[in-house]
């Protein structure tokens, strides 16, 4: 019972962030919304797994899973966001407005 609740409240956690990606305008805006709520609601499904799992090499190979999300999802995030922020300053110094969508 408590697996599948952990499963499914990261499962929702998940969906909000994909609305988010959907809905928000900003490149900033739907990098946060992805991040966040996606590396919680991964872990939260990996976790409501390892609860059903009995062997040892699965919890081994789930917490490695959530290991690798914690891990490489904020320096991702990181790198999008500067490189976003890098081309948002190239596109005001060459006098184009950076919320223009490209031709």
């Amino acid at each position: 019972m408590i697996g599948e609740v952990l499963a499914l409240i990261g499962a929702v956690l998940v969906l909000l962030a994909a609305i988010g990606v959907l809905r928000l305008r900003d490149a900033f805006e739907r990098m946060h919304a992805l991040t966040k709520a996606t590396t919680l609601g991964v872990v939260l499904v990996l976790l409501g797994a390892a609860i059903f799992m009995n062997q040892p090499n699965d919890w081994t190979s789930l917490l490695l899973a959530a290991s690798m999300q914690l891990v490489t999802s904020p320096i991702a995030a990181n790198l999008i966001g500067r490189s976003s922020d890098l081309l948002r300053r190239a596109k005001t110094a060459a006098g184009v407005d950076p919320d223009e969508p490209a031709p």
